[in-house]
C-alpha cells in the first residue's frame, strides 16, 4: 500500500509540474482595476495580446507552458485590437505581445515579449519575501544598506527586513559585527550558542 500510495503521489506531483498556468480574462480592452485583477499575496503576469493575431495566441500557450505551475503565480489577459484601447493606454503598452509582471505589492518588477525574461521576473516575484523592504535595486539601497550593498550581490533576506526601519537596521549591524567576529568569546562558539537556541526556539534559521 505505501508504495502505491507513493507511486501516487509521485504521479501527481509529475502532473502538477507540467500543468500548463490557466489564463484568466481580466480586460477585453476596456480599462483594468489592477488591485482586483492581482493576484493577494502572489505574483501576476498581465499579457497584452492582440485579439486577431493567431501568432499571438500561439505565443501565449507557449508562455502558459513555460510559467513554472504550483506557485502562487496567476496569468491575466489583456485581450485588445487597438493599442488605442483604454487598458493599453492605462499600462503604456506599445506593442503586442507584452507581458507586465507584477509583485504581491503591484510593484511593476518586469516588462516584455521574451519567454525569458517574463520567467527571470516571475522568479523575482516568487522568491520575494512577504515583508515590504527595499531592493538592491531601489534608489535608496545604497542610502540604506551603505558598504554591505555590492554589485553582484544578493543581501540576506533578514538584513533587507531592517531596511525600513534605519534606526533598527543600526542596531541590527552592530549586532552582527559582534556575533560575526571575535571577541570575548570566538566567533565559533557564538555560531554554536545561536544554533542552539534557535533550536529552542524551533526558529527554522
Amino acid at each position: 500500500m505505501k508504495l502505491i500510495a507513493t507511486m501516487v503521489a509521485a504521479s501527481m506531483v509529475i502532473a502538477v509540474a507540467g500543468a500548463d498556468v490557466k489564463p484568466d480574462l481580466v480586460s477585453s480592452g476596456k480599462r483594468v482595476d489592477l488591485k482586483k485583477a492581482l493576484m493577494p499575496e502572489g505574483t501576476t503576469v498581465m499579457l497584452f495580446i492582440q485579439d486577431t493575431s493567431v501568432m499571438e495566441q500561439q505565443f501565449l500557450e507557449d508562455l502558459q507552458k513555460a510559467l513554472p505551475s504550483g506557485q502562487k503565480l496567476a496569468l491575466k489577459l489583456v485581450r485588445i485590437t487597438s493599442l488605442e484601447a483604454e487598458a493599453a493606454k492605462q499600462f503604456d503598452v506599445a506593442s503586442t505581445p507584452t507581458a507586465i509582471t507584477f509583485d504581491r505589492w503591484a510593484k511593476e518588477i518586469g516588462r516584455s515579449s521574451t519567454p525569458d525574461e517574463i520567467k527571470a521576473a516571475v522568479r523575482k516575484g516568487t522568491l520575494m519575501g512577504r515583508i515590504k523592504w527595499i531592493d538592491e535595486d531601489d534608489p535608496k539601497a545604497a542610502e540604506i544598506y551603505g558598504p554591505q550593498l555590492r554589485p553582484g550581490r544578493m543581501l540576506p533576506g533578514i538584513v533587507k527586513t531592517y531596511s525600513l526601519r534605519p534606526e533598527a537596521f543600526s542596531i541590527f549591524n552592530t549586532m552582527s559585527k559582534i556575533h560575526f567576529t571575535d571577541g570575548f568569546l570566538p566567533r565559533r562558539d557564538h555560531e554554536v550558542i545561536a544554533a542552539y537556541v534557535s533550536g529552542l526556539n524551533k526558529c527554522k534559521f
